[in-house]
């Protein structure tokens, strides 16, 4: 209680540390509470009683990986800092050290093992379209979602374009997509906000002016 609900939160371990002296004590106090299955589900039903994601909101979508985990985060922007957790579905990484590798545990070679059994039931993908559309169905609608490059695959796109829900992908300026039947790189489209085709579907391209501090636009 007086780690997570009366001060400011920075990290689950990190918030641990300012009441438990030892880190590794802190680290496994936070692991252990974090893990019941019945608190995770309360906190998701009075975080969904704030109603602080609306079908106006935007919400940050990005993978984090952790110790042969690996989660998919959602967080709805704020006016007021920083964006706020709002979904987080978890499963086994793909870069888990090898076995006989330097870096591979007993731990590591149990999480590869079953990460290569998750994978053959379904995709890393997969995985991600089942939590989306589990995430709205949720909420009974879709907020406006903003995904990193790593999102840009057809069938994300794909099934996010047939549940009409409103999604920004940044796209490499090397990405082809079709317009009026020729096929162009991004970043030889000459309008900054174009309706190409894209994967089957009919999306806009909206390129941003390229600064000192980005490579490309």
């Amino acid at each position: 209680m007086k780690a997570y609900a009366f001060r400011s939160f920075q990290s689950a371990t990190g918030n641990a540390r300012t009441v438990v002296a030892n880190p590794n004590t802190a680290a496994r106090k936070s692991e252990r509470l974090l893990a019941n299955r019945k608190l995770a589900t309360q906190l998701g039903e009075t975080f969904d009683g704030l109603h602080l994601v609306l079908p106006s909101s935007f919400v940050n979508v990005d993978h984090s990986d952790m110790h042969g985990l690996v989660a998919l985060v959602g967080a709805v922007q704020t006016r007021a800092g920083r964006a706020i957790p709002c979904m987080i579905e978890t499963t086994y990484a793909i870069n888990i050290p090898a076995d006989g590798s330097a870096a591979s545990t007993p731990r590591l070679r149990r999480l590869r093992a079953a990460m290569r059994t998750a994978r053959r039931a379904q995709s890393l993908t997969g995985h991600t379209i089942e939590s989306l559309q589990r995430f709205a169905d949720r909420l009974g609608f879709w907020p406006r979602l903003v995904f990193d490059r790593g999102f840009g695959s057809a069938a994300i796109i794909r099934h996010l374009a047939t549940e009409g829900a409103t999604f920004y992908v940044c796209l490499k300026a090397g990405r082809y997509v079709e317009l009026d039947g020729e096929r162009y790189e991004v970043k030889h489209l000459t309008e900054a906000d174009a309706t190409v085709t894209l994967f089957g579907q009919t999306l806009r391209v909206i390129r941003s002016p390229q600064t000192r501090r980005c490579k490309e636009p």
